[in-house]
């Protein structure tokens, strides 16, 4: 029994999220999409690690009307992994814009801070999609009103709703250069409750994932070390992410200090990592792509959507994966792996520029 259905966006196929285990099923539509025009876009890693929790974010935006639609499709990054993967990333995208462009979308809702930079980068190389808008959701739900309740923050951390909670902001790779999840997060922490480690920002350091998916364990530790110990620097109780595998990350590699993402203290519903499982079950790509992906004999876990099935013939089926270390799912490209590994190496093992 599906959990939360709904109809994807940009293929029009069913889908049904099942959070007991994690898994999901599809229904072929006839391939019309619904009318939408701002789309919530979860991304594949908050999909799998917090998924109950996609469908409360859904539901707060689908209230606040700032999006009437959804799409769990993948952005595509994860695919610079695959063997001949430029080319499958492309021929990917290639399919994305035109699947929006189809569409009346005008406007993505990300969860991730790889999806925006993946969705921005992909977008504007094409004038169909140059204008579509791809804004953060940190700061959509700062923007509707919405703020970090101390009470509850301090229940979920430290088990007292009448303590004082400190939040270390860790700023993700991705977004070093833009910002936006950056200013979002801070603007959903109350005052007094949030302070910046050393390096933030445009000067973050990587939380471990990036040289970890490049196969430099030693360096990933050492990243995720770093942030640890700059938390407690600033005598912070946890840190906070907007990324769901930063969160991952900086909870399994590092020993010093508990990792919180915001939406976790948001909705009062803690991630439990013990029981996440180690794979990454569901991610979507497009029929095409995958069928690329399966003769290149992947490692990963994909599920097709927008196919040529219709209504009438439509079949519902089981989708369950199995695949890889959940730490590479959000792996960005390997010029920004090897920015990561020259930036630990600079600061040292003292934290010192």
């Amino acid at each position: 029994m599906e959990d939360f259905v709904f109809i994807d966006a940009l293929t029009g196929d069913g889908i049904g999220l099942v959070y007991d285990g994690g898994g999901a099923t599809l229904t072929r539509g006839d391939g019309t999409p619904p009318a939408c025009e701002s789309v919530f876009f979860p991304g594949c890693s908050f999909l799998n690690y917090a998924m109950p929790l996609v469908s409360a974010v859904y539901d707060t935006l689908l209230d606040a009307g700032t999006v009437d639609g959804i799409s769990v499709l993948c952005c595509g990054k994860i695919l610079s992994y695959e063997p001949e993967g430029d080319a499958l990333r492309a021929s990917f995208e290639d399919e994305l814009r035109d699947a929006v462009a189809k569409t009346s979308i005008r406007r993505f809702v990300c969860a991730c801070p790889n999806c925006v930079k993946a969705l921005r980068e992909a977008f504007a190389t094409d004038e169909r999609t140059r204008g579509i808008q791809v804004d953060v959701l940190p700061q959509v739900l700062a923007d509707i009103g919405y703020r970090l309740d101390k009470a509850a923050c301090a229940r979920l951390v430290k088990g007292d709703e009448e303590a004082d909670v400190l939040f270390c902001v860790h700023d993700s790779c991705p977004d070093r250069h833009a910002g936006d999840f950056a200013r979002g997060l801070r603007a959903l922490i109350p005052e007094g409750m949030g302070a910046d480690p050393a390096h933030c920002r445009e000067r973050s350091v990587c939380c471990g994932s990036l040289p970890r998916a490049a196969g430099k364990f030693e360096q990933a530790d050492k990243c995720a070390d770093l942030n640890g110990r700059e938390a407690l620097d600033v005598g912070a109780d946890a840190i906070i992410t907007a990324c769901v595998s930063c969160d991952f990350q900086l909870n399994m590699a590092q020993p010093h200090i508990q990792c919180v993402h915001y939406l976790e203290m948001l909705y009062s519903w803690r991630i439990d990592w013990a029981s996440t499982g180690a794979t990454m079950k569901l991610r979507f790509l497009f029929d095409d792509t995958l069928g690329a992906i399966e003769k290149a004999g992947s490692q990963r876990a994909f599920a097709g959507m927008g196919g040529a099935a219709t209504v009438a013939d439509a079949q519902t089926d089981a989708l369950v994966g199995e695949g890889m270390d959940p730490a590479s799912i959000d792996a960005q490209a390997s010029a920004d792996v090897a920015f990561s590994n020259r930036d630990v190496d600079q600061i040292g093992e003292d934290g010192a520029r």
